[in-house]
């Protein structure tokens, strides 16, 4: 078990083994568990945010969006944006590889000042 976001999990409830950083940006998701979720260091107080900005409706969806504050209540202190995203059941038939493009920006200012991530995100099934 692994504390994620204020509460315990398993990794069959969504726990770390399903929890992507930065760090390791090309992973797999298996069919036995669809859902996977990123997490990126942010600094709302900044007015920085991360963007979805590409990913492939036909094998994968998003789900859900949240803040995750630090461990430490300090006023602008970096904390943490959790999206998770669910596979669809036919990115399973066969393996396939789609990629996820996260841009971090100001949303008024220009893609000049922006930081970009992209997650290579294998299918496959059982």
């Amino acid at each position: 078990m692994t504390a994620f976001a204020g509460k315990t999990v398993t990794p069959a409830d969504g726990g770390a083994d399903y929890v992507y950083t930065e760090d390791k940006p090309n992973f797999t998701v298996t069919s036995g568990h669809p859902e996977f979720v990123l997490k990126l260091k942010s600094n709302p107080s900044t007015g920085y945010s991360w963007f979805l900005r590409e990913y492939d409706a036909n094998l994968i969806s998003p789900v859900k969006h949240s803040f995750q504050q630090p461990a430490k209540n300090l006023i602008g202190a970096p904390g943490y944006e959790l999206w998770t995203f669910r596979a669809k059941p036919g990115a399973f038939t066969v393996p396939q590889q789609t990629t996820i493009r996260m841009v971090y920006a100001r949303p008024w200012s220009g893609s000049d000042n922006s930081t970009q991530l992209v997650f290579r995100v294998t299918t496959q099934g059982k």
